[in-house]
């Protein structure tokens, strides 16, 4: 997912983001648009997928996972979780919690929480977006929790698991229609008010770690990327997250308050997803030709602006700062332009014809007719934008896609009902700084200056209230004097997974395996399990 200010915006290789500091001096109030999502929703469950981009992704600052991901050095960071240990057959998990954190209604946060939280997710499916195979958890004391599963599990990202308190939620008659209005966490802010069109979050007094932070968020609802970047080039907010937008661009409408920066390399992937009850889609030969007809470079030039550079390997790996974890047996590989030509030969072997409207039809007389559902906005990548490229070149292999483009809420809600039948997504990454668009405030005090970094190729973002970011933005406040943006754009990376191999991305469990992944890398030095068919896949955000 980016950042900025009129002061900042925070852009990732899918989106952008922008504030203005006209205001925000330290202590005051940062104004935020996270995304285009429309009016936010009264719902901040943080154990359902969606809750997080209904509530306009104000959640990441009030609840934290176990483990925070630096995708900069290939690591995870410590963060409620001290430590972990993994038992000999990798079936169980022992958690070392960090001692001396509460949650924001002052009680202690222990291990007990985190088990708790486990077991909910074994007895509640829909909380468990990323299909750990879980079969229980206990606390052995108050800093340790025991994980176990039914298999091994390391590759499975138990670490993005967000803990809930234990001594509210063992009263909640049914946790998954559970709305949690009342929100109580261990991030740096918990809610003070909530409105369709804002939400306004206050410095949590427990929280428990050090550092300067504005002492209000305020999350502004938006329907489109169109009226963000108004809003920020008027002042009326400061910081936004947009896809798909260059902050070059973004400058240029407001040289003199606006500015951009990139930081990390922040890797991430994203899919294009078939579903299996969809038939022809359960096909091998379909998705074979789907994913030969389409070029990753024209997708990254045109569809993305330029801003992201297409990945060469068929695994999503970087390979030339991944290239050592990838197996032997691909990391030859390498994909090349479209092959329509050979899309239709593996259609016409399989038995398809080509209609006289240049479509294939099965032998069973089903046309390759296909709705393609994605988000007019989304915070991880311009994932419409990658769809006008897409479109044609799926056409010229005579598979004919139309796309149905949905508000974020009702995206969400159409893909965890299982209402579609392609659809795009990243497999995400929590959120974290990426590029960002700074600039300086109405009267006259220049922005804080930008920390310089590698250019950014990524699809996730940490949140603006992020305490990193909170600290980094007011640091940048205090001692600005002037600013001046680096060289070098934000890219994006795309990738496709390799015709014949069909593999989970650990974000979307049983998701009858992507065709194509765009903007990402993965960490992965084993072959992928492969999936499982499932009419009604869960996406995780």
């Amino acid at each position: 997912m980016a950042a900025a200010m009129v002061g900042c915006v925070l852009a990732t290789a899918a989106c952008t983001g922008t504030t203005s500091s006209a205001t925000n001096t330290a202590g005051g109030t940062l104004k935020v648009t996270a995304g285009a999502s429309g009016p936010f929703t009264d719902n901040f469950n943080a154990l359902i997928a969606s809750s997080s981009s209904a509530s306009g992704f104000a959640a990441y600052a009030i609840f934290e996972p176990l483990l925070q991901e630096d995708f900069g050095s290939g690591k995870t960071r410590p963060w409620l979780v001290s430590s972990y240990t993994w038992g000999p057959d990798g079936k169980t998990l022992t958690l070392k919690t960090k001692e001396g954190v509460k949650w924001s209604d002052g009680e202690t946060f222990t291990a007990k929480d985190v088990a708790f939280t486990f077991n909910l997710m074994k007895a509640n499916p829909a909380f468990n977006a990323v299909s750990l195979p879980l079969t229980g958890a206990e606390a052995t004391d108050n800093t340790a929790a025991v994980i176990h599963f039914s298999k091994p599990a390391y590759q499975v990202m138990w670490w993005r698991t967000e803990t809930v308190p234990e001594h509210i939620w063992k009263d909640v008659q049914d946790p998954v229609k559970y709305a949690n209005p009342n929100p109580v966490g261990t991030g740096p802010y918990m809610l003070k008010s909530f409105t369709p069109q804002a939400i306004t979050l206050q410095k949590n007094p427990y929280y428990w770690q050090a550092g300067g932070n504005f002492s209000t968020v305020q999350y502004l609802a938006a329907d489109s990327s169109s009226s963000m970047i108004a809003n920020l080039q008027s002042g009326g907010v400061d910081w936004i997250g947009t896809a798909g937008i260059d902050g070059a661009t973004v400058k240029k409408l407001a040289p003199n308050t606006i500015d951009y920066w990139n930081t990390t390399i922040n890797p991430s992937v994203a899919l294009l997803l078939p579903n299996f009850a969809h038939a022809p889609l359960d096909q091998l030969p379909v998705r074979k030709a789907i994913d030969i007809a389409l070029d990753r470079d024209e997708i990254s030039k045109i569809g993305t602006a330029g801003l992201n550079a297409a990945v060469e390997s068929p695994t999503g790996m970087d390979v030339k700062t991944r290239g050592d974890m990838i197996a032997a047996s691909y990391s030859d590989q390498k994909y090349g332009k479209a092959d329509p030509d050979t899309a239709k030969k593996i259609l016409t072997a399989a038995g398809y014809q080509l209609g006289p409207d240049n479509v294939f039809v099965s032998p069973n007389g089903q046309r390759l007719d296909f709705k393609l559902t994605v988000p007019t906005t989304y915070p991880q990548a311009d994932l419409f934008g990658m769809t006008r490229v897409m479109v044609p070149e799926l056409a010229a292999a005579g598979i004919k896609v139309t796309v149905k483009s949905e508000q974020q809420q009702a995206y969400v809600k159409d893909v965890e009902m299982g209402n579609y039948e392609l659809t795009m997504r990243t497999n995400g990454e929590r959120p974290r700084c990426t590029t960002s668009i700074t600039g300086s405030s109405t009267n006259s005090r220049s922005a804080p200056p930008p920390e310089r970094g590698p250019s950014s190729t990524t699809s996730g973002t940490r949140t603006p209230t992020h305490p990193l970011c909170l600290a980094r933005m007011q640091r940048r406040h205090r001692a600005a004097s002037r600013s001046r943006a680096p060289s070098g754009r934000s890219r994006r990376s795309w990738s496709r997974t390799c015709p014949g191999c069909h593999w989970c991305s650990p974000a979307v469990p049983e998701c009858g395996g992507p065709i194509g992944q765009l903007a990402g890398r993965r960490r992965r030095t084993r072959t992928p399990p492969r999936c499982r068919a499932a009419s009604t896949p869960s996406w995780s955000f």
